[in-house]
């Protein structure tokens, strides 16, 4: 680049505010290239793909979206790999991938589904070949990332994905997860993983025995970090951070932006990018077509096992509230001869990761799960989702149906609503209209219902009048109502009309009392 262009390009790139110009490499980074002259040339083409696909920035200067993995600065081998799988970025990739290949501290805030996975796995695999070349001939002091998740089949997930550039990159990697034995796990670190994937307990239980370090750590992903903590994981990873670098990147993904996840952020990300993808608080994918199949409770399994036998052989994940529940409906679908599988909590991991292979694999097109399902999991051509039961948690409503509908693929969820779960109806009636699902008028009824209930339990009996329900006249006049209410008279009167008798039986029980 001659010193003309130079000069036309630095007022730019002084716009953009990158950490590349502090170090004076404007000319040996194609990449800060690209970015000044994506911002000036194609800013009418970012500015509608930040509108369309709902992202929204806050930052000191944060990088525009790469709207292919060509722009993302991505090393040549890595770039390969992915462009044979994927023709172009999801929207939080294309945003997420510039500020991590940047250095920056992020905050990502997505539905689930929406690839996230490879948006800080990409930058992990960089900053372990910069750790490579510059710790070349040092002693091996622990891993170079570190990535923590919620749950083992998270785990296990990105484990799958970063299982794929081992031999391009040449790396190590750990899975450090409850439920699977210590002693190979120790094995594996002891081969000198530059990439670790762990569960928050787990980890921490090694490193207060000192059979592992994070010493070397200098890039952190918390993935899920609002299950984490809804999990009560928050000591355990205070700690881990507290054992890592103090110069580190450190990457947080959410599915919400609750106070205890912005306070974390706030300690151990201090300066940090924004990105939020859609809204903040947790909305489902729009790539659903949520289906409400309303039921009586006892009238419920048949209608569930008749809903599966239309549905012929299509992929489904089906969810239910207890251990108990999906063991009753895999004995009920095998007796109608319809091969399904489940998981839970009480099965080993073994068990639970072996489903989970037949499923992805399509040896098996049903399986039933708990939420341990419900977050986490990708599994690719999941047609249907089926809520058994409906959860006792909102939010575990959406991560269920969003196993299907993942990256930009279509998918529906088929829900049972029974009298039992009339409490969700207002919060699911919610979901429907901001995920522009239709809305049936059996929810609405639902609603009306559980207010009147609730204002009977509140009020008590309830007068119908020409406005309405109203309070009764107990509530507007009481010492009125005490002297003219039905029962209070007919009670007093008796007690009047039987005074004779009364005191008729005293007197017998005093003669009763003198003679013995």
């Amino acid at each position: 680049m001659n010193r003309f262009l130079h000069a036309a390009l630095l007022p730019l790139a002084r716009q953009c505010g990158s950490k590349l110009l502090v170090k004076n490499e404007l000319v040996s980074n194609p990449f800060l290239l690209r970015r000044m002259i994506t911002s000036v040339e194609h800013s009418d083409v970012v500015a509608k793909y930040l509108k369309d696909h709902e992202i929204k920035v806050e930052g000191l200067n944060p990088p525009p979206p790469a709207l292919s993995f060509e722009d993302a600065n991505i090393p040549e081998n890595i770039l390969q790999h992915v462009t044979r799988q994927f023709d172009s970025p999801t929207p939080i990739q294309s945003q997420a991938l510039p500020i991590a290949m940047e250095g920056t501290n992020m905050v990502g805030i997505g539905q689930t589904g929406s690839g996230k996975t490879l948006a800080f796995l990409i930058p992990a695999l960089v900053h372990i070949h910069k750790a490579k070349e510059q710790n070349r001939g040092k002693a091996y002091s622990g891993p170079t990332a570190l990535i923590l998740t919620p749950t083992r089949e998270l785990a296990q997930q990105i484990q799958d994905v970063a299982s794929e550039y081992r031999n391009i990159c040449k790396i190590n990697l750990v899975k450090c997860i409850g439920g699977e034995s210590r002693y190979r796990q120790l094995s594996l670190y002891d081969n000198r993983p530059n990439l670790m994937i762990a569960t928050p307990g787990r980890l921490n239980d090694f490193l207060q025995a000192r059979e592992m370090s994070v010493s070397d750590v200098e890039y952190v992903v918390l993935d899920e970090a609002d299950r984490m903590l809804d999990m009560g994981f928050e000591p355990q990873i205070r700690s881990i951070l507290d054992q890592t670098k103090s110069e580190k990147q450190v990457l947080m993904f959410s599915a919400t932006w609750p106070p205890e996840v912005k306070e974390l952020a706030e300690d151990f990300l201090n300066d940090y990018t924004f990105l939020n993808i859609g809204s903040i608080e947790l909305s489902a994918n729009k790539n659903i077509t949520q289906e409400i199949v309303f039921c009586d409770q006892f009238a419920k399994l048949n209608t569930f096992l008749d809903k599966v036998e239309s549905l012929d052989s299509n992929k489904m994940l089906v969810f239910a509230e207890t251990k108990k529940s999906v063991d009753f409906l895999e004995r009920a679908l095998r007796k109608r001869r319809i091969n399904a599988l489940g998981i839970h909590g009480d099965k080993s991991q073994m068990q639970r990761s072996s489903v989970i292979q037949k499923f992805k694999a399509g040896h098996c097109k049903i399986m039933i799960a708990t939420d341990i399902a419900a977050r986490g999991l990708d599994i690719s051509g999941v047609d249907y989702v089926v809520n058994y039961d409906f959860p006792k948690d909102i939010e575990n409503y959406i991560h269920r149906i969003g196993r299907t509908g993942r990256s930009s693929s279509k998918g529906t969820s088929i829900t049972l609503f029974t009298d039992d779960d009339a409490g969700f109806a207002k919060k699911l009636v919610e979901i429907l209209k901001e995920s522009n699902q239709e809305i049936p008028k059996e929810l609405y009824e639902f609603i009306s219902q559980k207010r009147e209930e609730k204002q009977m339990k509140r009020y008590g009996r309830q007068d119908q009048s020409e406005r309405g329900f109203r309070r009764n006249s107990f509530y507007d006049n009481p010492r009125e109502y005490r002297r003219n209410n039905k029962y209070g008279d007919d009670r007093r009167q008796s007690w009047n009309n039987n005074r004779d008798d009364r005191r008729d039986n005293f007197r017998n029980r005093e003669d009763y009392i003198d003679k013995y």
